[in-house]
């Protein structure tokens, strides 16, 4: 006996849905391959678990009149436990080699559009803060769109906590907090107990390791932005 399936003729195989993802971006300020390497590894002591497989962007709009060997940076990317998924550049040398490496491409953002971005934060309402009871896990990852997020309890090294309003620990921060996640300048990342792997505050990050910031680690921190750097009071 045979029996025809009508699935295809019921159910579509695949839809496509819009969202919002929040990528690191690896802005490159040099072509040097070896030096980016050094960069790379240095930071990957720091942060071991950040480099694990974290998908990124790569930005070459420092480097715009500047002729780049994408592939090399891709290989060093790899290596260090980063995958490379786009590009953001204005070169067509640059956009043709993404496209043959299977990367996606977006056009560079303009200094207008920093500024506008900077300014006007994509959410328009801001929804109620978003609670989180008990610690979150290595490999667990919780954000709060369009909200603030506050965490009951800690956040333990591989773990990541984003929110594109404020983010508040009310316990240790040994992982990954990213505040500001649709760019809005104003957000500000506290806790109680600071060992961060990295901190986030709308795009400008800064991984540390046990030898940075000695005056604060362990303590409260409030993490905010002051003249596009990360300050930690």
């Amino acid at each position: 006996m045979i029996v025809r399936s009508d699935y295809s003729e019921q159910q579509s195989a695949l839809q496509f849905k819009g969202g919002n993802l929040t990528i690191t971006t690896l802005e490159l300020l040099t072509p040097d391959c070896a030096q980016i390497e050094q960069e790379l590894s240095r930071q990957t002591q720091k942060a071991p678990a950040f480099f694990c497989q974290t998908p990124v962007l790569l930005s070459f709009e420092q480097l715009e009149e500047v002729s780049v060997a994408l592939e090399m940076v891709v290989d060093v990317c790899k290596r260090n436990g980063l995958i490379p998924i786009a590009v953001r550049c204005s070169q067509d040398m640059i956009k043709k080699s993404a496209w043959a490496l299977g990367l996606g491409w977006f056009p560079p953002l303009t200094e207008h559009r920093l500024k506008e971005v900077k300014k006007k934060p994509s959410c328009p309402q801001r929804l109620p803060t978003r609670f989180v009871k008990g610690a979150v896990r290595s490999g667990q990852q919780v954000y709060a769109s369009c909200a603030d997020l506050v965490v009951i309890g800690s956040v333990n090294e591989g773990a990541e906590v984003i929110a594109d309003g404020n983010v508040q620990v009310w316990g240790a921060l040994r992982g990954r907090a990213i505040a500001g996640a649709q760019g809005d300048v104003e957000a500000r990342v506290l806790c109680q107990q600071f060992s961060a792997e990295l901190v986030s505050v709308a795009g400008v990050f800064q991984v540390f390791d046990t030898c940075e910031f000695p005056a604060t680690r362990d303590l409260p921190v409030e993490v905010r932005l002051e003249n596009d750097s990360l300050v930690l009071i």
